[in-house]
């Protein structure tokens, strides 16, 4: 693994962690969920985002949605 591949992954493990620490502090769900949700938005999503803040709200935004989504099906 060349130097530039190496600072890639360590960056990936660092805004995974960062985005897994602050859905946890935000929206109050555990650590292990958070990372589930960041994985699969990693894999889902073809290109990287503009910004940290962008990946962050794209996140909270689909996990609002899923949870309204919820809420009406059950009613």
């Amino acid at each position: 693994m060349n130097k530039k591949q190496k600072r890639r992954l360590a960056a990936y493990c660092l805004v995974r962690e960062k985005l897994a620490f602050d859905l946890c502090e935000e929206i109050h769900m555990r650590k292990e969920e958070a990372h589930e949700i960041v994985d699969f938005a990693f894999q889902v999503s073809d290109t990287l985002p503009e910004s940290y803040e962008q990946i962050k709200s794209e996140i909270k935004a689909y996990i609002v949605i899923n949870m309204l989504s919820l809420v009406t099906k059950f009613q």
